[in-house]
């Protein structure tokens, strides 16, 4: 077998899977994770019940594929930004999740219901706010040695960050009426050790 032939049935397999998980990511968004079903993502995704089982054995390990992959979409468009520059890029991701409400919601449930060590999306929670801890931490370390002024020591205020972006959702998506975006904007500005006043960015 040629390398040419050996990369096609790969490249196919990777954008089907690529389209099962658009596909299941649209349907948890509008039904929800309890709401949906595997036949219904297989017929969202244009293949069979079989077909959709030959990539993701359960719906649990499908859920956990969109949860990763969510996080792969927000940690590339983080790649490039470092230090305190950290701070403006999560001001912008949090309004990015609140324009998918459906999606943050279901994240948001499923987080709650992961503390349960035997859920099936318990590592995936632990090993995410581990991460997003480390990341946090590791910038605003970097940007107090740059000089920057930061309020709070950097690792408890990579704690903070990530209790309040998740805690503004919940905040949000249980009452829309809840000023999320300023409160959080708010919290930046203390953190860097600026005025409040009223968060009009």
């Amino acid at each position: 077998m040629t390398a040419r032939q050996a990369r096609g049935p790969y490249a196919k397999s990777v954008a089907q899977r690529a389209n099962i998980l658009a596909a299941a990511r649209r349907v948890f968004a509008q039904l929800g994770y309890n709401g949906s079903s595997m036949r219904g993502i297989a017929e969202e995704a244009g293949i069979t019940f079989t077909g959709l089982r030959h990539h993701f054995a359960t719906k649990d390990e499908l859920l956990i594929a969109v949860l990763e992959q969510r996080d792969l979409e927000h940690s590339a468009q983080q790649a490039n930004i470092h230090g305190i520059g950290l701070l403006d890029a999560l001001v912008s991701l949090l309004d990015q999740v609140l324009d998918e409400p459906a999606i943050t919601e279901v994240f948001t449930t499923v987080s709650g219901e992961a503390v349960s060590r035997d859920h099936p999306a318990h590592h995936f929670f632990v090993q995410r706010y581990e991460r997003i801890r480390r990341q946090f931490a590791e910038e605003l370390a970097t940007a107090a040695t740059s000089g920057e002024y930061l309020a709070i020591d950097p690792d408890h205020a990579a704690i903070l960050l990530a209790a309040i972006m998740d805690g503004l959702q919940l905040q949000w998506l249980l009452d829309e009426s809840v000023d999320a975006h300023g409160a959080f904007l708010a919290y930046v500005r203390l953190l860097r050790g600026r005025q409040t006043g009223t968060p009009t960015e």
